[in-house]
């Protein structure tokens, strides 16, 4: 009984240094990143009746989920700078919803996000930068609102949707 209420003391006091659980467990969001959906980025967890082709209504679906994937990364980040000074301290951090729509911006994980980390972390692949409607139609190359796996391949090898 008495490790229990000191672990309980020891989680309590990290909490008011202000550390989340996740981190308390080894992971911080916001300079871990997402974890990866599969091979295919966005598209695998987008896929949701496994049928190894992306549906309009389906990437519309998961735009829903996340309303960031609809934007990207920077024009999100605007959302939740309230005084426009390009940095979204603790304050502005907690109130972003969902709360993973910044994870893995962090570089310097300071618990701070500038716009500069943002957009660096955004440049690592194009559907952080134009959000998943657009880069739907853009990989929808037939525009027949199905992105099927042959037209997924050609994405992967022109560097626009890396894999993992």
């Amino acid at each position: 009984m008495k490790k229990a209420f000191v672990s309980v003391l020891a989680i309590a006091a990290a909490l008011v240094a202000g550390l989340t659980i996740a981190q308390l467990g080894g992971r911080n969001s916001l300079t871990d990143g997402p974890r990866s959906p599969g091979e295919h980025g966005p598209f695998s967890a987008t896929d949701f009746d496994r049928n190894g082709e992306v549906t309009r209504a389906e990437i519309d679906k998961f735009i829903v989920m996340g309303p960031e994937r609809g934007v990207g990364m920077v024009a999100y980040f605007a959302k939740f700078d309230a005084n426009d000074d390009q940095i979204l301290d603790k304050a502005e951090v907690d109130t972003v919803k969902p709360e993973f729509a910044f994870d893995g911006s962090d570089a310097n994980a300071d618990g701070i996000l500038t716009l500069e980390e943002v957009t660096a972390y955004a440049n690592e692949r194009l559907y952080r930068q134009m959000g998943l409607g657009a880069f739907f139609d853009l990989i929808d190359t037939n525009s027949d609102g199905i992105v099927s796996a042959e037209e997924i391949e050609p994405a992967h090898v022109s560097g626009q949707l890396p894999r993992g």
